[in-house]
């Protein structure tokens, strides 16, 4: 099993978050913003992926889709966009034929400026990944960041971080990160890659 070091970065953990996973994505790549929620990264991916490429979004708001979907219509990347009133629970009954996911992106939570008696939930969280690593491209990126400090969030954190650490060794590189700030209900960056079979017997 692998063992999760725990760093500390100096840059916002969005920033710590978006400048990685951006590395792995390019004109034609799919893409799934697991949270929707204000549609930011939804945005960054759209921007990412470029006119050929696909980004799935999903959101149990539709509050949160309709705020997204206006913000992708006023930058006109809407057509790359797929916006998905559902569970990210049910994530994998969505995906094309043979996907190969080239970056995911995880906020968990609640929305911003909505009910913050809606969040994620561990089970619902775990199963979207389960189904992200499933379908990820050698080299692929999932993002996940955490917070803590609300009411559920700290339980969703451990029984993440419990799942991570059940991951075999190859193919996972699996770090966390933490802010120069950082408190017990502070949030975490978790940062997965997928590494190529070469990689693997290094």
């Amino acid at each position: 099993m692998p063992k999760i070091i725990l760093a500390v970065t100096e840059q916002r953990l969005t920033a710590a978050a978006t400048t990685w996973i951006e590395a792995v994505l390019f004109n034609g790549a799919l893409a799934v913003d697991v949270t929707v929620g204000n549609g930011y990264d939804t945005l960054f991916l759209a921007h990412r992926v470029g006119p050929k490429g696909t980004v799935l979004g999903f959101d149990v708001q539709k509050a949160a889709l309709a705020g997204a979907r206006e913000l992708l219509k006023f930058v006109g990347t809407l057509d790359r966009v797929s916006l998905i009133h559902d569970s990210h629970a049910q994530l994998a009954n969505y995906l094309p034929a043979e996907a190969s996911i080239q970056g995911a992106m995880f906020n968990l939570g609640y929305l911003p400026r909505g009910n913050r008696q809606i969040i994620t939930r561990p089970d619902t969280t775990v199963m979207a990944l389960r189904a992200v690593l499933a379908n990820l491209a050698t080299r692929g990126r999932v993002t996940i960041l955490a917070y803590r400090g609300h009411a559920g969030g700290i339980p969703e954190y451990v029984e993440l971080r419990q799942f991570l650490e059940q991951l075999p060794d190859d193919p996972w590189i699996i770090e966390e990160f933490a802010s120069i700030t950082d408190s017990p209900v502070s949030p975490r960056l978790f940062r997965i890659q997928k590494k190529l079979v070469s990689e693997e017997q290094t």
